[in-house]
């Protein structure tokens, strides 16, 4: 999984798996799920992401217990990925249209600046404005990755500081 904080990378998601799980469930519907992994921690500033949790997570639930790791950010990223949320993270990026003609099944691209996708999807291509509309015509939007904020599932992202590397029994 690709991302960065402060220099470290992303542990794989399998290195992020679940592992001694226990779950109470109470008579309100709500329940606690402990997890203990064996998580490869780095020394310093590290971003780990957990990409199996529940949609359901009360993220101001979480805590994170690991020997010499505290805490400096956590985030739950519900941002999944849409048509809609490709459009609205290009917002100011540069995008390619691919256009087919009808008539002739010619393909042609053009790189274009999105603008807005308010009520619509606006763009600027060179000196003009067009604004993309679902009129039959075949034109399809390529982007050059996917934003790094938007996810394929809900995921759970949580910054620490550590003082020592090395694998050890994380309590979530």
């Amino acid at each position: 999984m690709a991302g960065h904080a402060a220099g470290q990378s992303v542990p794989d998601p399998d290195e992020t798996a679940q592992g001694d799980v226990s779950v109470t469930i109470y008579q309100n519907g709500q329940s606690l799920v402990q997890d203990i992994r064996q998580l490869d921690i780095a020394r310093g500033r590290s971003r780990i992401e957990f990409p199996d949790v529940s949609a359901q997570i009360r993220p101001e639930t979480l805590s994170f217990a690991a020997d010499g790791t505290a805490i400096v950010e956590q985030n739950f990223d519900f941002d999944l990925l849409t048509p809609t949320k490709m459009m609205e993270k290009a917002i100011g990026q540069t995008v390619t249209l691919l256009r087919t003609n009808p008539a002739t099944g010619i393909e042609t691209r053009e790189r274009a600046k999105v603008l807005s996708t308010a009520g619509g999807v606006v763009v600027q291509i060179g000196d003009r404005i067009e604004v993309l509309r679902d009129d039959g015509l075949p034109v399809r939007v390529i982007f050059d990755r996917v934003p790094p904020n938007l996810r394929a599932r809900p995921t759970l992202s949580v910054n620490v500081e550590s003082s020592r590397a090395g694998t050890r029994p994380t309590q979530i």
